[in-house]
């Protein structure tokens, strides 16, 4: 299949916030041609959508905030349908979720919004960072328990390298439980030998750390990945800096 780049616009996130125009119209000038949306950042939604039509960013994704599928589902539809995405994102489970009873209340409330929204043609996933990839309930860890079926509705992950990577895992095997049902990855570059925990110099440009992205991609083409995304949580370089070195490496490998 022909897979694309997109680019996850949380790592613009402060651009977004000072100058949501100027920001989007550069995205474009760099050659993107879709985008995940993470919040409104301070900006009106439908200002946010119109300007990305004006600047042809097609929205592949949106990350949607965790407590929102238990108490703003018709919130969420309205936003869908702004940004013309049916493809929507638990961004992250919040901390006090992070409990077996909480992980059971998100199973529950995802299955449900699934449920509900499928009919009308939406998917609904998950991301997560690196506790999800380990933490277990009912022996299963936490990403692979919220996406296993119920009943024939299934939840979709949102693999992320970096968050694979600091976990302890090769991404590329992590990915192998998720064949099928993961329509987009995120895509981003560690060091892994600094510390875990120093997210502002183990997370760098992809290309420039130690995922195979090759081998990712290589993968992501024969089991259903439509979109390889780019997210830059920090930057040493500067954010464009290294979103654009993120996009040449990747446009070589793809």
């Amino acid at each position: 299949m022909t897979a694309k780049i997109a680019l996850q616009l949380y790592s613009l996130r402060k651009e977004i916030e000072k100058d949501l125009e100027g920001t989007l119209k550069q995205v474009a000038e760099m050659g993107f041609k879709y985008v995940q949306v993470d919040g409104m950042r301070g900006n009106d939604m439908y200002e946010f959508a119109n300007l990305l039509k004006k600047y042809e960013l097609e929205v592949v994704g949106l990350h949607i905030k965790h407590d929102r599928f238990f108490n703003d589902l018709d919130g969420i539809l309205e936003e869908a349908y702004v940004f013309n995405c049916k493809v929507l994102y638990d961004k992250y489970i919040e901390d006090e979720d992070q409990t077996t009873d909480g992980y059971i209340k998100t199973k529950e409330a995802l299955i449900e919004a699934a449920s509900k929204l499928s009919t009308l043609g939406f998917s609904i996933g998950l991301h997560c960072p690196e506790y999800d990839y380990n933490n277990t309930i009912n022996g299963r860890k936490v990403m692979q328990y919220i996406t296993d079926p119920v009943n024939g509705i299934g939840i979709y992950a949102e693999p992320d390298t970096y968050w694979m990577s600091i976990a302890g895992h090769d991404p590329l095997k992590e990915m192998h439980y998720f064949s099928g049902r993961m329509p987009i990855v995120h895509m981003k570059d560690c060091i892994t030998s600094l510390d875990p925990n120093d997210f502002e110099n183990n997370l760098v440009a992809c290309g420039d750390g130690d995922v195979d992205f090759k081998a990712i991609i290589d993968f992501g083409k024969e089991h259903g990945v439509e979109y390889f995304c780019i997210e830059q949580d920090y930057s040493k370089i500067g954010m464009f800096n290294s979103i654009e070195r993120s996009l040449n490496h990747l446009k070589t490998l793809l």
